[in-house]
C-alpha cells in the first residue's frame, strides 16, 4: 500500500465519521426537535434549496472547464487516480462542517454574513493551495473562491429556511464528482494506480 493510498483512505474514513455523526444529530432532531446539540445545520432543507445549490455548482464547474479550455491549460492537469475520490469525499463533507458549519452560525444577517462570505471564502480557495503565477492555478483559485460563495448561499439564503447545511454537504459533494468526472473525461484518472 502506498502512502497515498492510505492518506485518501483517512481523509475517506474521516469524512464519513463526521458525515455519520451529523446525520445521527440530524435524525435525532428530525424526531425530536430543539437546538442544535454539537453539529452545525442539523435542520430540515427543502428539495429546492438542494437543487438550486447543486445547479449552480454545477454551472460554475462548466464555467470553469470551459475557460480552462480556451487558456489551453487542460493539458497542464496532474493525473490522479481513483482512490483519490473517496478522499475528495470524505474532504468535502470535513470542509462543510468547518467553513459553512462551525465558522458559519446560523444567525449571522447583514454585513456580518457579507464579510463571513467573502473572508471565508477567501481563506477556503487560499487553503488549496493553488500556483497564482500560473494561469491554471488563477482559473483554479478564482472558481474555487466562486464554489465557496455559492456554498454559503446554500445555507443562508431563502429556499433554505432552517438555514441546514445539508445543501452545502450535498453541493460540495457534487462539485468534487463533478471535477473528478471532468478529469477522467479528458484522460487525467489512472484507473491503474
Amino acid at each position: 500500500m502506498t502512502l497515498n493510498l492510505i492518506t485518501d483512505i483517512i481523509y475517506l474514513i474521516i469524512g464519513l465519521g463526521v458525515g455519520f455523526a451529523w446525520f445521527s444529530e440530524y435524525q435525532k432532531r428530525k424526531a425530536n426537535p430543539g437546538p442544535e446539540l454539537f453539529w452545525p445545520g442539523t435542520t430540515r432543507a427543502p428539495i429546492s434549496g438542494i437543487l438550486i445549490i447543486v445547479s449552480g455548482i454545477l454551472l460554475l464547474t462548466v464555467a470553469e472547464t470551459c475557460a480552462e479550455i480556451h487558456f489551453h491549460v487542460t493539458a497542464h492537469q496532474s493525473v490522479s487516480n481513483l482512490h483519490i475520490l473517496g478522499a475528495t469525499m470524505g474532504a468535502a463533507i470535513v470542509e462543510e462542517m468547518v467553513f459553512r458549519g462551525f465558522a458559519a452560525p446560523s444567525h449571522l444577517r447583514g454585513i456580518k454574513l457579507l464579510g463571513l462570505i467573502l473572508i471565508g471564502s477567501v481563506i477556503f480557495s487560499a487553503i488549496h493551495g493553488f500556483d497564482f503565477s500560473t494561469v491554471q492555478g488563477r482559473i483554479s483559485l478564482i472558481a474555487t473562491f466562486f464554489i465557496s460563495v455559492w456554498l454559503y448561499l446554500g445555507r443562508y439564503n431563502p429556499l433554505n429556511p432552517e438555514r441546514s447545511i445539508l445543501p452545502c454537504l450535498i453541493g460540495h459533494v457534487v462539485r468534487n464528482l463533478a471535477v473528478f468526472g471532468v478529469k477522467w473525461s479528458q484522460g487525467f484518472v489512472d484507473l491503474h494506480s
